[in-house]
């Protein structure tokens, strides 16, 4: 069974930062322009020993709140620091999931980004920053096309470590939409994490994204963990 810090760190692993540092009781990232999840300090300390090490990297003083950090997040809401992106780790049975899908008709499982797949993303804002967070990681991994009327229409990329698989970059083209490409590509992808050793199927998403909350929660899947972001405004 996973705990809150097992899914915790299966982000880490199939989301990763350029470089993790520990400094203090705080895990220090490197974002390298891949976004707030691999920018974010976490853990406990001194804030200003977290805010040194954010800046000596040209980042932005940003703070990731794992769970019930409520003296941390008290802590830098006097310092001025607002909530930002409250987000929810929704998860699954894998086997319950991927019941259903259909191999090689649903979905396509490639070893790295074909183009189709860049478009795709760079359609929805996800670029080369992003393309790199997902290159770099050393877990099992795979990109997945997702496909209606044997055209590509969608985009996910999915790792899986610890006994968690996680889809990430979860993408559909705007004309393809409210066709259940989505779903499918989410049964794709526990399929392919039960190969690959993980039972627990897990995605993030924001809280305010009614559209993607709506999806996975029909789909079965329910909050694991949460976290929010708090930024120097």
């Amino acid at each position: 069974m996973w705990t809150e810090a097992d899914l915790f760190a299966a982000v880490d692993a199939t989301w990763p930062a350029a470089e993790m540092t520990q400094v203090e009781g705080w895990t220090i990232r490197e974002g390298r322009s891949g976004g707030q999840r691999v920018s974010a300090a976490s853990g406990k300390g001194d804030i200003s020993v977290a805010e040194t090490a954010m800046m000596a990297l040209g980042q932005d003083k940003l703070f990731m709140i794992q769970g019930a950090q409520t003296e941390l997040d008290a802590e830098l809401a006097d310092r001025g620091y607002v909530v930002k992106d409250p987000v929810d780790l929704l998860v699954c049975d894998a086997a319950s999931l991927a019941d259903g899908f259909k191999p090689k008709l649903d979905a396509i499982f490639a070893q790295s980004p074909m183009p189709i797949l860049a478009e795709i993303w760079a359609e929805g804002g996800i670029g080369p920053a992003r393309l790199d967070v997902m290159r770099r990681a050393v877990c099992n991994k795979t990109f997945v096309m997702g496909r209606i009327d044997a055209r590509a229409s969608a985009a996910a990329f999915v790792a899986a470590s610890g006994g968690i698989c996680m889809a990430h970059a979860v993408e559909v083209l705007t004309r393809e939409r409210r066709r259940g490409v989505a779903e499918r590509m989410m049964r794709a992808a526990a399929w392919w994490g039960l190969r690959h050793g993980a039972e627990t199927f897990c995605v993030l998403t924001t809280q305010a994204n009614t559209g993607a909350q709506s999806l996975y929660r029909k789909l079965g899947m329910e909050t694991g963990a949460q976290y929010h972001y708090r930024i120097k405004v």
